[in-house]
């Protein structure tokens, strides 16, 4: 039977919460004090470094936990994108849940360019979390202030504007996740999805993959084989420094090299 109970289960609970879009307002976090917390040697160095580099004061107002996730984010795109400036940058972030990691990717790519426009794109953006705000109420804190910056409530797949970057943080590439996060098994279409998320790649546009654990790496490799899409290189581990995950995390890159 496999998901059968599951798949039929999620897709009521998708379509209620796809219409009722029920949620508490104007979601707020208790806002952390950097100077609170005592960083080891590596945390410490790595930390200075992007304080130097970036204007690291958009992450305030975020509680502890969201300051060092964009951190430990700004630090992978840092490693991983070409920096090169530009007169205008488009960038999309695929699936972006609550988007709590928005402000990294803002100031990121704003240091790129000062002409910045920033989409998220969340299929179930309603979801309601164990607070009572659903995601998209949730996203409106994070990303308040950051110009040219939209949540979109919708499909990827039906998605056509163009993008220089992609931003693509564990995408849903077997069954479980996808059931047990809530959505019918109708969206699982991991060949689709790369394939549609590089034809939205301008020229020399590129998509960063982030995958969860060593098997999922595997899964997203033989996925580059299968779509037939030559990776900049094969998923290798991100160093977690920050001590924020419970499983080991994985990055991949393509490039439009058309």
């Amino acid at each position: 039977m496999g998901y059968l109970f599951d798949d039929l289960k999620n897709r009521f609970d998708f379509f209620l919460r796809s219409k009722i879009t029920f949620s508490r307002k104007n979601y707020r976090e208790k806002a952390c004090d950097i100077d609170e917390f005592e960083l080891t040697g590596a945390q410490n160095e790595l930390y200075d470094y992007l304080n130097k580099k970036y204007d690291l004061s958009i992450f305030k107002g975020l509680n502890s936990r969201n300051f060092f996730e964009n951190l430990y984010f700004l630090s992978v795109f840092d490693k991983y994108f070409e920096q090169k400036n530009m007169g205008e940058i488009s960038v999309l972030d695929i699936g972006s849940k609550n988007w709590s990691y928005v402000r990294s990717e803002y100031l990121f790519f704003k240091t790129l360019s000062e002409n910045l426009i920033l989409n998220g794109i969340e299929l179930d953006a309603y979801r309601l979390c164990s607070n009572f705000y659903n995601r998209y109420e949730i996203s409106k804190f994070y990303k308040k202030d950051l110009k040219n910056t939209e949540y979109i409530a919708g499909d990827f797949l039906k998605h056509s504007q163009k993008y220089d970057y992609i931003v693509w943080i564990l995408p849903f590439i077997t069954e479980y996740p996808l059931i047990k996060w809530g959505l019918p098994l109708e969206y699982f279409k991991p060949e689709e999805m790369l394939l549609h998320a590089y034809d939205l790649l301008k020229p020399d546009g590129e998509i960063l993959i982030i995958n969860q654990g060593e098997k999922e790496a595997e899964i997203q490799t033989e996925l580059f084989k299968q779509t037939g899409l030559a990776a900049e290189f094969t998923p290798e581990k991100i160093d977690d420094i920050f001590g924020l995950l419970k499983n080991d995390r994985y990055c991949s890159k393509v490039i439009n090299r058309n």
